[in-house]
């Protein structure tokens, strides 16, 4: 063993002895035990003055600034630097070690045993070992530290200590740095002038000694700045366009037209929403535990925002404080979805903490979580400055705005932040445990101290809201979508009215019809109407769908509540109001529909169907069957005007049990409509000559019925399928039961209460909306029509209550006829249960009815937003909303936008810079304090912050000026930078093989969307949409940009998660990987291979060499060199062999895809060169 091992050896053994003894305290006497430590604890000091004296080892010199001082820098200048200074002791030059502090010096050199350093180094206890945190120093590093105090404790004699933390780069304001320009440049210098991007970066080349590659190819540089901008490759007209322009202005003129496209957002929307951890919400089943729902507002008001320009001041501005700055502006509100996207459900702490850090990083790339538990190692930030910041959000809570039109919260809203608890504390986390708050001082409110000053403070004052804000049911589109609903629930009840009064008239026909009607024989010749006629042939399906998942491209969900669950599509909208889906694709005038369903429940009618011909002036037959308690049919109806008709000999009684599955075939073949129920002919109906058959949509749709849809087909009806005609008589099945006229008359009446219900409710959204005006809102604000100016806000207040009670009668009013409906169908035996339920709705009709009569000035205010749940108890869920806010938000936004803030606009510069070029002008992209890496071009990164500040925070501004600078132009390529090729162009890389100073431009890889929207692109088939819900993952088909899929910790889409999507969790910087599974999802996978084929289509061309070109050309931006072509010709040649011998169909299109998905794989397709 050499010497310095045998000193690590001892100094560890001796060190490991001391643990263990101390495991094994409780087996010796505790006297003896204490003698033992004092002598083990002198034993490394004993051992070092022995072993590690500067006569026995002057040979091994312990180097001071690589051995030693990163040993203080990392374990100990948190505590003992700059930053500050325990003890009084600062450790960060020996001069102040040896100086010491209020213990007297640190450091005694070349006297081992009295060196207190050494003492709480090797220190046995916790309460006295240092560093107070972390692991103990290693052994090695200990005998490190011994030897070099043996040997004097040698340091440079021009060691200087640590900086003011306050004078760190980035935390001082951005001030505009001169432009580096040479006064008679040579004309290639001139070029490197024109903008000051280049000038910068032109003299670290000039300085470093580095030679810029030459520029790119225009059409490698138009896909480069297309992909960059747009997030979608140039077309080939494009690339010919750019290529032939000559002008000096063609380079803007392609800039210009990319800035001004919508998908500039979009792209750009992407890069922002991994910074700000966009995530569409999470939890278990329908419970939300993460986020929110529609969270997609913010997503689409950040590509807006883009799109128009918004400065990055203001986006961060609204996105804290939208609801405080703009409380009435809905757009505005949207934003406010960064802090609504921090929920979570479990842990109020873990909210905060979440949206503290994130805050910190994403905004002013500060690491303020690492001062949760303790001060900050690095930064001047104080354990309870984390928690004063974290008082700045303590108050808000997040509700749902409703949008106009929809007065569902779970279909549709604004998620939003808002202060809901104005006076909550704040106290510190002792160690940042939550369970251990010192509540022994409240925390104020306040930003770091060191980034304060008298000019640039935290000024908090209380925000007085509007009344709208507080009261959100007072929006006038708030009151007119309840006026719109409860007309909607009008006109579905007179439906509803109609039908049951039909049904009536059907049933005592039927009645008399059954007292007279005598069997008719079928015709020998006719088939037996009994079960289904099947097909010989067979007919290509037009439109099937298992409901497994959502496909918006197939369907539109024009009413009711739809959700995916379990694998089934599920219809949860009851009461009399009608739900439908519509098939996108029109069905051909003679068709077969099969629709396979489980009805699960309903208040009466509990109606599924089909229907079909559906036109916009209102046109449409109907095939649909009924579980009504009143008698279960099957019933065939078409509307005819505004009236709908049904056709006595159209409907057929059945059995339709719920919770049980059930499937509907209709058949329609020119004016004859045939529907099988349950593999049972049903019904028979010829339309009348008045009602010709007019091309429309189909619909699947319930009338007051939840259903689980479980699978759908369309084809066309094949010529050898016989229609059963309208005039064979219907089979009285042996499932039909016959309709009592007695429960037909009650659901007559059922009906007639539930339209007066419908229209008191209407009365009473009216006398609310009155009331609400009149009480909360300013005489001056009070619409006139609204208004009654002989009425006081006491008497209208009344009137409301009064209304709302008269509601509450007439709906117990219904439930009492309901309940007797349910005695009437109960079985003999069974009735008990029904009375007494009906019992005890005559007892709460007379209480309500009594109610009406002594009203008071309580009544429920119009509903306008709907708060979220704050924790699993739901506690403060009907607290009022607050009249006014805090303001702590609003300050904050303002403080951190202020242009003389030294943060914000470096860190946005930095990430867009990192976006563009490859690489960030400061590496350490969400810390800038003092451990993260300082900026590679340091005068470059403040030049352009000012700029941004300048320019009005215009990012389209900042983008302009990289994009069209010389060093974006540059080539990426270093392959032919060979000694015997460039000399000059080989010094550059050998000087800098990291491209560290942009000698030449980085190479980057595609983000994840990107490769898809490409694809897609290339294939002709991207939607490029703005805006609306997220599509679901499973949602194969969408064609929309790959931003709009779900994007959550729980659903990843599997073509983009296998090219390194965003982290929802974090995602400051994508992940570059390169893995087997990337090449086979592009070759393999369904959806490239789908590409492949349509991009192979659109590629025109005379003959075999031709078509290479141009599929090279258009997936690639670039020429393919002779041997490429040479190569994928010969591919072409051998694949059409193949597909011949195959005997594959249009073997050529075959080959052609084939070489399609090579060049897809090809590196320089997912490489951004």
């Amino acid at each position: 063993m050499g010497r310095l091992e045998m000193k690590k050896s001892l100094s560890g053994l001796v060190l490991l002895s001391v643990a263990a003894i101390r495991r094994r305290a409780g087996d010796v006497n505790p006297g003896a035990f204490h003698a033992l430590q004092i002598l083990l604890r002198s034993l490394p000091l004993l051992l070092s003055h022995f072993l590690f004296s500067s006569a026995v080892f002057a040979e091994e010199k312990v180097d001071y600034l690589k051995q030693i001082k990163p040993i203080l820098r990392e374990r100990c200048y948190a505590c003992h630097g700059a930053l500050k200074q325990e003890g009084g002791l600062r450790l960060d030059t020996v001069a102040l070690a040896i100086k010491g502090g209020e213990s007297g010096a640190a450091i005694q050199p070349g006297d081992v045993a009295a060196t207190i350093l050494l003492d709480r180094v090797t220190a046995v206890e916790e309460a006295e070992r240092m560093p107070p945190e972390g692991e103990p120093l290693k052994p090695d590093q200990i005998a490190a530290l011994q030897n070099w105090i043996a040997q004097n404790a040698t340091a440079p004699a021009d060691e200087v200590p640590e900086r003011d933390p306050r004078d760190h780069w980035a935390f001082k304001t951005p001030m505009r740095p001169p432009i580096p320009l040479i006064a008679q440049p040579t004309p290639d210098q001139a070029r490197w002038q024109r903008n000051p991007i280049d000038a910068f970066i032109g003299s670290e080349h000039r300085k470093n000694g580095l030679i810029p590659r030459a520029n790119a190819e225009k059409r490698v540089w138009l896909r480069r700045v297309s992909l960059d901008l747009i997030g979608l490759p140039p077309t080939l007209d494009e690339l010919d366009a750019f290529v032939a322009d000559e002008l000096p202005g063609a380079y803007e003129n392609v800039v210009t037209r990319l800035l001004d496209s919508p998908q500039y957002g979009q792209r750009w929307g992407r890069h922002w929403m991994d910074i700000w951890r966009y995530s569409d919400w999470w939890g278990l089943g329908a419970e939300v535990r993460n986020s929110q729902k529609h969270i997609w507002h913010w997503r689409d008001w950040i590509i807006e925002s883009i799109n128009e320009d918004k400065g990055y001041d203001q986006m961060l501005r609204e996105m804290l404080a939208a609801d405080e700055l703009y409380p009435n502006d809905m757009d505005r509100l949207r934003a406010t979805g960064f802090l609504a996207r921090q929920y979570f459900i479990f842990n109020r702490t873990a909210w905060l903490d979440e949206t503290i850090e994130h805050s910190a990083k994403a905004m002013m790339g500060l690491t303020f979580n690492c001062a949760k538990c303790h001060d900050h190692k690095y930064d001047p930030l104080t354990h309870d400055e984390y928690y004063q910041f974290r008082a700045i959000f303590e108050p808000y809570q997040v509700r749902t705005e409703m949008l106009p039109g929809q007065p569902d919260f779970e279909q549709d809203g604004i998620p939003r932040a808002f202060d809901a608890h104005l006076d909550v504390p704040t106290y510190l986390h002792v160690r940042g445990d939550d369970r251990k708050p010192d509540e022994s001082r409240k925390l104020e409110p306040a930003v770091p101290a060191f980034l304060a000053s008298d000019a640039l403070k935290l000024t908090i004052e209380p925000v007085s809201l509007p009344v709208e804000a507080t009261h959100p049911g007072l929006r006038e589109f708030v009151v007119q979508t309840h006026r719109d609903t409860a007309e909607r629930q009008i006109t579905s009840a007179r439906s509803s009215l109609d039908v049951a009064r039909k049904t009536l008239a059907e049933t005592e026909s039927a009645a008399k019809l059954a007292a007279s009607r005598t069997e008719t024989p079928l015709p020998v010749d006719t088939p037996t109407p009994a079960t289904e006629e099947p097909s010989n042939g067979t007919t290509r399906v037009l439109a099937s769908d298992d409901f497994s998942a959502e496909k918006p491209d197939q369907w539109e969900q024009l009413s009711g509540k739809w959700s995916y669950t379990g694998g089934k599509l599920i219809q949860s909208q009851a009461g009399s109001t009608r739900a439908a889906l519509r098939l996108k694709q029109q069905p051909p005038p003679d068709f077969e529909a099969r629709l396979k369903y489980v009805p699960t429940g309903g208040d009466m009618w509990k109606s599924v169907g089909i229907c079909c011909d559906v036109t916009s002036d209102g046109n449409e037959l109907l095939a649909y069957v009924s579980s009504v308690t009143s008698g279960p049919r099957a019933q065939f109806a078409y509307k005819q005007g505004a009236d709908y008709v049904y056709p006595a000999s159209a409907a057929q009684s059945r059995k339709v049990d719920l919770n049980q599955p059930h499937e509907i075939v209709f058949r329609v073949r020119g004016p004859l409509v045939n529907m099988h129920v349950d593999g049972e002919h049903s019904i028979a109906f010829r339309l009348p000559d008045s009602l010709p058959r007019k091309a429309g949509f189909l619909e699947l749709i319930t009338f007051d019925a939840t259903v689980e849809f479980v699978a759908f087909e369309l084809k066309a009806l094949p010529d050898d399928v016989k229609l059963v005609d309208a005039e064979t008589p219907m089979p009285a099945t042996a499932t039909a039961q016959p309709v009592s006229i007695e429960k037909a008359t009650l659901a007559v009446t059922i009906a007639e209460k539930a339209l007066k219900t419908a229209e008191s409710q209407r009365d009473s959204i009216e006398a609310r909306a009155v009331a609400d005006r009149a009480r909360l809102m300013p005489p001056t604000d009070i619409p006139d029509s609204s208004a009654n100016p002989q009425s006081s806000a006491m008497e209208m207040s009344l009137a409301a209550s009064r209304s709302e009670r008269v509601v509450a009668a007439m709906r117990a009013d219904e439930t009492v006829s309901r309940e007797e409906l349910a005695v009437l169908q109960a079985a003999v035996d069974k009735k008990a249960d029904p009375e007494a339920k009906l019992a005890a709705a005559k007892t709460a009709l007379e209480a309500a009815q009594k109610a009406v009569e002594t009203p008071d000035e309580t009544y429920t205010q119009l509903p306008g937003a709907k708060k979220t749940q704050e924790d699993y108890q739901n506690r403060n869920a009907d607290s009022p909303y607050p009249a006014t806010s805090t303001g702590r938000r609003s300050a904050f936004a303002k403080w951190l936008t202020d242009p003389r803030h030294p943060l914000p606009a470096r860190v946005a510069i930095n990430h867009i810079w990192a976006r563009h070029m490859g690489t960030p002008l400061v590496p350490t992209v969400f810390d800038f304090g003092r451990k993260g890496t300082p900026p590679t071009h340091p005068e470059l990164l403040d030049w352009l912050a000012v700029e941004l500040i300048e320019h009005n925070w215009s990012m389209k501004h900042i983008h302009r000026l990289i994009v069209t600078s010389e060093v974006y132009r540059l080539s990426s390529s270093s392959r032919d930078v060979q000694p015997h090729l460039s000399v000059d162009q080989a010094s550059s890389l050998k000087k800098d093989p990291d491209n560290r100073f942009y000698w030449r431009m980085n190479p980057v890889r595609m983000d994840a969307q990107i490769v898809r929207d490409s694809l897609l692109s290339l294939a002709g088939e991207l939607d490029v949409s703005l805006g609306g819900q997220s599509v679901s993952i499973d949602n194969e088909a969408s064609r929309r940009r790959s931003l709009y899929f779900v994007h959550s910790h729980n659903d990843h889409q599997k073509f983009l998660s296998m090219f390194d999507d965003a982290s929802v969790l974090d995602c400051y910087q994508r992940a570059e990987s390169i893995v087997p599974q990337q090449a086979l999802a592009l070759e393999n996978s369904p959806f490239a291979a789908s590409m492949a084929t349509k991009i192979a289509e659109r590629v025109t061309a005379e003959d075999d060499a031709e078509f290479v070109r141009n599929a090279f050309m258009a997936i690639l931006s670039v020429k393919p060199t002779p041997d490429e072509q040479a190569i994928l010709i010969e591919l072409l040649e051998h694949m059409t062999e193949v597909a011949k011998a195959k005997h594959r169909p249009n073997p050529a299109t075959v080959a052609r895809t084939s070489v399609v998905q090579t060049i897809i794989n090809h590196n320089d397709f997912i490489t951004v060169r």
